[in-house]
């Protein structure tokens, strides 16, 4: 059974992600580990730590997962769902705990769309660029859904996105949904030499029959906006490289154009390393 990892902080933003999880998890034949990420505040001083306020903190922590994995469990009778409290940022959580278990098939957790670069959301872009594996981001109004499509934009690069997109066509297989792959131009001056996308990419996505759009002047997160829209597009698929409209997008300085598409779920997957 695949693995699904949703983590919290226990707010309501990262409960919503978490339900939306554990729907998923059912439709997918499932399995959902819910990790909470915890570290102590620097001391600056020679004076550790008393012992007893990490064992109240620890325990504290212990108690909230068991009891979010209990009412989880009482409303999903059946989904295999447990709970880890761990020492450490989430990011380096999320490794340690993969590479001592095993790979999720997904990673899940909230993302706000209050226009406030907070730490969860700095936790969430994070995410986005360091995990080798999909993520999922869920904004706070999204109820589950059966996903029906999945629209990758894509800036026809190919270059280093080999696992971004294996990752992508396995998931649309597994998800049994129609692939959108849009491509947006503010400038062509010659349409007719230009390719609907790069011919490596064509060849790994071939398998998930994806449908290729190119929408000509017009910026990015404009033609995603009308895009998703016009559509009704259920997961907004992203490769967030560096130098990339990926920064341009999630920019503290430019929420509003992440609000244009925040409404529905959003799938960073991973850009392969190169040198």
């Amino acid at each position: 059974m695949p693995l699904i990892i949703a983590a919290t902080d226990f707010s309501l933003l990262s409960d919503n992600a978490a339900n939306y999880a554990c729907q998923l998890a059912l439709a997918q034949n499932a399995r959902i580990t819910i990790i909470h990420s915890f570290v102590f505040p620097v001391m600056f001083s020679d004076i550790p730590l008393p012992a007893t306020l990490i064992n109240e903190t620890t325990d504290d922590l212990d108690a909230q997962m068991k009891k979010l994995v209990g009412g989880l469990s009482m409303s999903y009778p059946g989904l295999d769902i447990q709970g880890v409290v761990l020492d450490g940022d989430l990011i380096s959580s999320l490794e340690g705990y993969t590479q001592k278990n095993e790979d999720p098939w997904l990673v899940v957790l909230g993302n706000s769309n209050t226009g406030e670069y907070n730490t969860w959301e700095s936790n969430m872009l994070a995410a986005f660029k360091s995990l080798k594996f999909p993520v999922l981001a869920i904004p706070p109004e999204a109820a589950y859904k059966p996903v029906k499509k999945i629209c990758l934009a894509f800036d026809n690069k190919h270059k280093g996105n080999d696992l971004a997109f294996t990752q992508l066509r396995d998931l649309s297989i597994a998800l049994n949904v129609d692939l959108e792959i849009l491509n947006a131009q503010i400038d062509v001056l010659n349409r007719d030499n230009l390719p609907i996308t790069d011919e490596q990419a064509q060849i790994i996505l071939a398998p998930a029959n994806p449908h290729f759009h190119v929408v000509y002047n017009s910026s990015i997160d404009t033609a995603i906006a009308s895009f998703t829209s016009s559509n009704n597009i259920d997961w907004l698929a992203l490769i967030p490289r560096k130098h990339s409209f990926f920064e341009g997008l999630f920019h503290k300085s430019q929420s509003k154009a992440l609000a244009h598409h925040a409404h529905i779920p959003v799938l960073a997957l991973h850009e392969t390393q190169t040198t």
